[in-house]
């Protein structure tokens, strides 16, 4: 019998492009996932689209300290069959399938997490009262096991409900540096909220509460502009909803707040206004995955879009993909991008260039219009895009059926408001100094207030003239 070679590979090495490529904020939020994707299964059976409390009454809590790492929740735990055969496996089995509407896909978001922040862990969990733990040794990487050992109802087990205690210790130097002072936590804490913010403030809107160190971290609601009981035009959004083999997609684009003013877009003064809140968003299975983008990933400069420009600061849009099965969806291995060569998200892209078009062309009709146009988006409500789905919302705003490619599709273009003067307008900017600004501005109104925006005053001065020119 002939001798072969060794390929089978090592720990270390595979623990290092397991980590290698992930960020620690992904990391941690690959854990939060597990949380969500408890979740799901213990309320298998429930309406997630339709249901503004799915994830209520449920909760996680990120610890941490200069020497350790934890994250507990009352998620329902892992089955005891399911930590014996994959949960703890470095990738999941071919065989293994779900019908919940989940995220996880690959089976390597807890172990990648783990490995990422430190060398120890104790994984305790509770399911259907049935307690245990398994324990992932500091030398683990360096032995032949691969398996890890399952220590039945452990006296140390802190957990009172259903659900599951990482508890992560052995901290990698980087990480050990990382945290090492409380300063160094705190920062380190506020860039980790905003990451927990921008990926799930649509599961904290459906009830679930995250907290980090003892303090709740709160959603950014997404909220779009809408005119009610207007007969034609008004300010809506575009709303799309369809279903594509076995993912549903929605769509809403509009505006989520009044175009901007000159002020705004005017580049040689600082902006009075962020453009953090505008671009578009993608959902997966309730996960963001790609928060106010402003990138051709989501239409932006490509197919009759212009790029984003402050003078679209305005506009915003979510993306929503559900499916019972997770890897029909568009999501790149992070969970935190989009895998653009998707046939279902090409299709999609088509749907979400069509609502930014009709947007941005409205931005550019108003374009040095913004005291007619606030007539219109300042009557405008706020309104959650939640209830921009909803049966009572299609009636009200007419959605027609329409024939989609791949499937039977419900798209609404609304009726923006156009400009009643026809006549083609250019901006006019130029910067003056501050001193000169104040002299107009107490000639036009007998003080030098501040607060008079100078392209008010630039308005004024080029009436003024254009008038006594006329005479």
């Amino acid at each position: 019998m002939g001798s072969s070679a060794n390929g089978s590979p090592t720990k270390e090495f595979f623990v290092e492009m397991l980590t290698r490529d992930i960020e620690l904020n992904d990391a941690i939020l690959d854990l939060l996932d597990n949380c969500l994707d408890g979740v799901v299964r213990s309320c298998a059976g429930k309406d997630k689209l339709q249901t503004s409390d799915f994830y209520a009454s449920y909760s996680a809590e990120i610890t941490i300290s200069p020497t350790e790492f934890t994250i507990t929740d009352n998620c329902g735990g892992i089955p005891r069959d399911t930590a014996e055969n994959y949960a703890f496996r470095m990738g999941r089995v071919p065989t293994t399938q779900t019908d919940h509407p989940t995220i996880g896909i690959y089976g390597i978001g807890m172990k990648r997490a783990i490995f990422k922040i430190g060398k120890a862990a104790t994984v305790f969990t509770q399911n259907s009262g049935v307690k245990y733990a398994v324990k992932i040794p500091a030398d683990w990487a360096s032995t032949g096991d691969w398996d890890f050992p399952i220590e039945e109802n452990p006296q140390d087990n802190p957990l009172t409900d259903n659900g599951t205690k990482v508890c992560i210790t052995a901290l990698n130097p980087s990480i050990a540096e990382l945290w090492g002072t409380e300063g160094n936590i705190s920062a380190f804490i506020e860039s980790l909220k905003k990451a927990i913010q921008e990926s799930y403030s649509l599961i904290i809107q459906k009830g679930f509460t995250i907290k980090i160190n003892g303090k709740t971290v709160a959603a950014n609601p997404v909220e779009l502009l809408v005119q009610k009981n207007c007969e034609k035009q008004g300010i809506r959004p575009y709303i799309f909803t369809g279903q594509y083999d076995d993912v549903s997609v929605k769509i809403a684009i509009g505006f989520y707040a009044p175009m901007a003013s000159d002020d705004d877009i005017d580049e040689m003064n600082e902006s009075k206004r962020s453009s953090y809140e505008a671009g578009v968003t993608v959902v997966c299975n309730d996960r963001v995955v790609l928060y106010n983008d402003k990138s051709g990933l989501t239409g932006w400069g490509t197919s009759g879009v212009p790029n984003y420009h402050t003078q679209f600061i305005g506009i915003k849009g979510i993306v929503i993909f559900e499916s019972s099965n997770p890897k029909a969806l568009p999501m790149t291995t992070t969970k935190r991008g989009i895998d653009h060569s998707s046939a279902l998200y090409i299709a999609v892209k088509d749907k979400i260039c069509e609502g930014l078009k009709m947007f941005t062309n409205y931005t550019n009709q108003w374009k040095g219009r913004n005291t007619q146009e606030r007539s219109f988006s300042t009557i405008a409500q706020k309104v959650q895009y939640s209830d921009l789905f909803t049966e009572s919302a299609k009636a009200e705003y007419g959605v027609a059926p329409r024939k989609d490619m791949r499937g039977i599709g419900q798209t609404f273009r609304p009726t923006l408001p156009k400009p009643v003067d026809e006549k083609p307008f250019k901006i006019i900017r130029y910067s003056k100094s501050i001193e000169d600004i104040k002299v107009l501005i107490g000639f036009f109104y007998g003080d030098k207030d501040e607060t008079v925006s100078p392209s008010i005053i630039g308005e004024k001065c080029f009436d003024k003239v254009l008038g006594e020119i006329k005479k």
